[in-house]
C-alpha cells in the first residue's frame, strides 16, 4: 500500500522530482566547489557562492534540458539567456538568504547554505516552468510593451490599443504586454490570449520582476519591442533586448523622473531648469532614491534603444539633452480623432450641462504643473473683467482636494466649479457651452487638448511652455502667456474678452497643421520604424 502510494505520487509530480534530482546533482556541485574555496583556498564565502553558483547552474541547465522538460525544440541559444536570467535572481535570493542567516543570525554558513537552496529551488522550479522550459512556440512580428491597456483609460491606454488593432487587421502577429489594474477573463479580451497583464496592485520589485520574465519569454522568436515608455515597459524592455539581442522602439511622451520629482516634492524647479541641474529635495530620503534611480533608468534605456518615437519637436530636444544622438529619435504626432460635434448652440449645451454664465474652461489633470491653482487665484480679478464669468476645471489627479481647498478658502464655491473627469462621449458639450480655452501649464510635450479646442473654435489662451508653440502661434490663432504671471493672464483675458472681432479672427484662422495629426499618417511613420 504504502509502494503503491509513492509510486502514484512520483507519477503525478514526476516534473517536480526529477527537478528535484537535478538541482539535487546541482548542489552536490554547488555545495563542494563553495567547501573547497572557502575553507581550502581561504575565499570569501560571498565569492566562493557566487562562483559554485554559477557553475553549479550550467550543470542543472543540461539535466533540466534534456532530461527533466525534455525541451530541445528551442535552440540553447535561446533559452540559455533565459535560464540564465532567472538564475541571476536566484543568485541573489540565495546570496540574501546567506547573507541574513550568516551575517544578523549567526548561523554556520553551510548550515545557511541548506536553508537558502531550499528556498532558491522552489524559486527556479516554478521559473523554468514557467518561463524557460516553456517558451511560447508561436511567432511574433511585433510585441507591444504596453504601460495600460483597455479596459484601463488613459492616452496610453487608448494609443496601444489602436495600433494593436491596426496591426492586428493588416495580418501581423502581434503580443502585448501591459500592466493592468482590472484582469479580464482571456473570453473577454478583445484580443485573446495576444495580451498578457501584470497586476498593477503588485509590489513595484515584483510586478517589475514578473513583466520582465513574461516579455523576455514571448520576445525569442518576436523581431521588434515597442516599449510604450522609457521606465515602467522600458526598463523591461532594454533588459530583454540586452539578453536576446532584439531591436528596441521606445516611445517618449514626457519625462517621468520630473513629474514624480514634482509630484512627491523633489522639486519645484520647471521641466527645462531640471533638466540642467536636476534636484531631489524630497523630505525622505527614500523618496529621493527613487527619484534618482528613475531619472538614471530613463537615460539608460532610450540610450540603449534602436530608435525614439517622440510627438514633438519639443519632446525631440528634451530627448536629445539626455545624451541620446538627433538620429535615432523620429517626431511622428500622435493621431487625433475628432468627433462630430453635435448641432447645439451654446445655451443648448449650457442648459444639457446644468451651468450657466460665460464659460473659461480648462482640460487637464490635476498635477502640479498643470498651474490650475494660480488661476483659482486669479479668479476674483478675472471676474473684475466680466462678473459672469465661471471657471470649469475638468480633470482628475493628485491635486484635486488641494484644489477644493483653495476654492473654499477663496470664497469661490459659485464661481469655479471642479466637474471631475468627463466620459469622453460627453465632453463636446462643455467645449460647446464654453467661451474661452485656457491652459496654464509649465510643462507639455504637445496637448490634444489644445487642438480639441482648436477644433471647437475657441478662442485660446496658453502658456508658451514646452510643445504649446507648435499648435499655437501668438495672436494668429490664440494668445501665448507666461506660466503663472499673473499681470500676462489678466492682460490676455482683457484684450480677448473686450475685442469680439479678436475672438472672431483668431477663431477663424486655419487649424495649424491639422493634416499631421490623422491617423493614417501617424500608422504609416510608425510602421516605417518598427519594420524598417
Amino acid at each position: 500500500m504504502i509502494i503503491k502510494s509513492i509510486k502514484t505520487l512520483l507519477q503525478r509530480h514526476s516534473q517536480f522530482f526529477k527537478y528535484c534530482v537535478g538541482g539535487g546533482t546541482a548542489f552536490i556541485v554547488d555545495f563542494s566547489i563553495l567547501y573547497t574555496l572557502t575553507d581550502i583556498f581561504g575565499l570569501w564565502y560571498l565569492w566562493s557562492a557566487t562562483l559554485a553558483f554559477t557553475v553549479a547552474a550550467s550543470v542543472n541547465y543540461i539535466i533540466q534540458r534534456f532530461w527533466t522538460f525534455k525541451s530541445t525544440n528551442t535552440s540553447v541559444s535561446k533559452q540559455f539567456p533565459i535560464f540564465i536570467a532567472t538564475q541571476i535572481v536566484g543568485l541573489f535570493i540565495n546570496n540574501t538568504t546567506l547573507y541574513f542567516l550568516v551575517d544578523h543570525l549567526g548561523v554556520y554558513y553551510l548550515l545557511a547554505k541548506i536553508a537558502a537552496t531550499a528556498i532558491v529551488l522552489i524559486w527556479n522550479f516554478w521559473a523554468s516552468k514557467k518561463f524557460v522550459f516553456n517558451i511560447k512556440k508561436e511567432k511574433s512580428e511585433i510585441i507591444l510593451a504596453g504601460e495600460i491597456f483597455p479596459p484601463d483609460i488613459g492616452g496610453p491606454a487608448t494609443y496601444t490599443h489602436s495600433i494593436a488593432k491596426y496591426l492586428l487587421n493588416r495580418g501581423h502577429k502581434l503580443k502585448i504586454v501591459c500592466y493592468s489594474a482590472t484582469m479580464p477573463a482571456t473570453s473577454d479580451e478583445e484580443f485573446g490570449d495576444r495580451v498578457t497583464r501584470i497586476s498593477s496592485f503588485l509590489s513595484l520589485p515584483a510586478k517589475y520582476l514578473l513583466y520582465f520574465f513574461k516579455l523576455l519569454n514571448l520576445s525569442v522568436h518576436t523581431k521588434v519591442i515597442y516599449a510604450q515608455g522609457p521606465v515602467a515597459s522600458g526598463l523591461p524592455a532594454m533588459l530583454v533586448k540586452m539578453i536576446l539581442r532584439k531591436k528596441l522602439v521606445i516611445k517618449v511622451v514626457g519625462d517621468y523622473a520630473w513629474e514624480q520629482a514634482q509630484i512627491l516634492g523633489g522639486t519645484s524647479k520647471s521641466i527645462d531648469e531640471w533638466q540642467k541641474y536636476p534636484e531631489f529635495n524630497a523630505k525622505k530620503r527614500s523618496t529621493n532614491l527613487k527619484l534618482k534611480f528613475l531619472n538614471f533608468i530613463k537615460k539608460t534605456t532610450v540610450k540603449r534603444a534602436t530608435h525614439i518615437i517622440v510627438p514633438s519637436e519639443y519632446l525631440k530636444k528634451l530627448v536629445e539633452g539626455w545624451g541620446v544622438k538627433p538620429d535615432k529619435i523620429k517626431i511622428i504626432y500622435n493621431s487625433v480623432k475628432f468627433d462630430t460635434p453635435a448641432n447645439l448652440s451654446k445655451q443648448e449645451a449650457k442648459s444639457k450641462i446644468g451651468i450657466q454664465g460665460d464659460l473659461i474652461i480648462t482640460v487637464a489633470r490635476l498635477v502640479p504643473w498643470k498651474g490650475i491653482d494660480s488661476l483659482i487665484k486669479f479668479m476674483p480679478d478675472i471676474k473684475k473683467i466680466n462678473p459672469n464669468f465661471k471657471f470649469l476645471i475638468l480633470g482628475s489627479g493628485v491635486e484635486e482636494g488641494k484644489l477644493k481647498k483653495l476654492i473654499a478658502k477663496n470664497n469661490l464655491e459659485n464661481d469655479v466649479i471642479m466637474t471631475g473627469r468627463i466620459p469622453h462621449k460627453d465632453i463636446h458639450l462643455y467645449y460647446s457651452a464654453a467661451s474661452l480655452f485656457v491652459l496654464n501649464t509649465s510643462y507639455e510635450g504637445l496637448s490634444h487638448v489644445v487642438l480639441d479646442a482648436m477644433y471647437y473654435h475657441l478662442p485660446i489662451i496658453i502658456t508658451d511652455s514646452g510643445g504649446n508653440k507648435e499648435l499655437i502661434l501668438d495672436d494668429y490663432n490664440g494668445l501665448l502667456v507666461q506660466y503663472n504671471s499673473r499681470q500676462e493672464w489678466l492682460d490676455a483675458f482683457k484684450r480677448l474678452w473686450n475685442d469680439k472681432n479678436l475672438q472672431k479672427r483668431l477663431c477663424e484662422a486655419p487649424l495649424v497643421k491639422m493634416d499631421v495629426f490623422s491617423f493614417e499618417r501617424m500608422i504609416k511613420e510608425t510602421m516605417k520604424i518598427l519594420e524598417n
